[in-house]
């Protein structure tokens, strides 16, 4: 059964509460890194998986420790967008489609 999609701001939350045992209803937006205590290595595994699971490529010089996690979203989001990647989708075959027209094409 594939899962279903996750917007940007979940995936994180999900993400963060269950690699480093967090407790999912601290994790809101206005959440940064250092307050969560998580080192710059923490955010560039996050980066990576995230990059890996949108299949995008994020610049993870563009985080910092007060970055807040709607704020890595809200990356995430833009590249999404720029990238015209449509996110997981279950309807696909495999559960992903990778590409989608871009506004104004077919």
């Amino acid at each position: 059964m594939v899962e279903p999609v996750q917007r940007p701001f979940d995936f994180i939350r999900n993400y963060l509460a269950t690699t480093y045992d967090l407790n999912p209803e601290e994790l809101t937006g206005g959440r940064s890194f250092d307050s969560l205590e998580l080192d710059s290595i923490a955010q560039v595994e996050m980066f990576v998986t995230v990059s890996d699971h949108y299949r995008i490529q994020l610049n993870d010089s563009l985080a910092s420790g007060n970055t807040t996690l709607q704020e890595t979203a809200d990356l995430v989001q833009q590249a999404l967008d720029a990238a015209c990647v449509r996110r997981p989708d279950a309807s696909a075959i495999g559960g992903l489609r990778t590409t989608r027209p871009c506004d104004g094409e077919l």
